[in-house]
């Protein structure tokens, strides 16, 4: 009965109009007010350096794996938008703080995040892959939303991840190649950093591969010459890219 009666309290009012006008129409998104990841990053806009707000975003993976053992290389967070996959619809956050400051993220988290876009072409003063460049939010606010499932990958071609150029679309996002077969078995990098990659065509210096940033990939845990029907993984960038699987399940034989 309360329920009733709160209806017909707002037809009376809406009757009882002083001017008598429609009320203004429904224009709210479901996706919130700010930008998805993929008008942030088009080119076109060039935005890089600019103060961003990005809302509903999903996170496809969070770097737990210290591969390195010095406590540096974990920590990244992946995002892509969450109404759909494609070009230019992910990034990787730096340095997030978050709201409430309990908050840790995990797989299938829906945020809101306002801070700035880069394209950072320089690590510290040695390291410089200008003019190819890491995108990535830096400092973002990262607000949580709500929880949806995992995002599911994007089917890409290996040929896509060859060269910055047509890869650059794919950095930070869950995708899947099909069909491949990997010219290289997982090894360590030349510096033993604890870093190991297996070699995705013949060009094992600038070519794409298979990294173990997100999970421990033992060395030759698999020859060279194996075909997977799938891999599956996030798209990393630091002077080639790599697709970076999330746990061995990302590699199906």
């Amino acid at each position: 009965m309360r329920s009733v009666g709160l209806v017909a309290l707002f037809a009376l009012a809406a009757c009882s109009s002083r001017t008598g006008d429609p009320p203004a129409p429904y224009t709210a998104n479901v996706l919130g007010a700010g930008q998805r990841l993929r008008e942030v990053q088009d080119p076109a806009l060039k935005l890089a350096g600019s103060n961003v707000t990005i809302s509903t975003a999903v996170v496809a993976a969070v770097d737990n794996f210290d591969e390195t053992h010095d406590g540096k290389s974990r920590g990244t967070v992946y995002v892509q938008d969450a109404d759909t996959g494609g070009p230019l619809a992910a990034i990787t956050l730096y340095s997030p703080s978050f709201q409430p400051t309990s908050l840790r993220l995990g797989p299938g988290d829906v945020v809101d995040m306002s801070g700035q876009y880069v394209e950072q072409t320089t690590i510290g003063s040695t390291v410089n892959f200008a003019p190819a460049f890491l995108p990535q939010l830096n400092k973002p606010q990262v607000t949580f939303r709500f929880e949806v499932g995992a995002p599911q990958p994007t089917v890409i071609n290996v040929g896509d991840l060859s060269t910055f150029d047509t890869g650059r679309k794919w950095i930070g996002q869950l995708v899947t190649i099909q069909n491949v077969t990997v010219a290289g078995a997982p090894v360590s990098d030349s510096k033993k950093t604890g870093r190991v990659t297996a070699a995705l065509t013949a060009d094992a210096k600038n070519g794409p591969g298979i990294s173990n940033e997100l999970y421990d990939m033992p060395e030759a845990s698999f020859p060279a010459n194996t075909t997977f029907k799938s891999v599956t993984g996030l798209v990393t960038y630091f002077f080639n890219l790599k697709i970076a699987p999330r746990s061995a399940a990302d590699l199906v034989k």
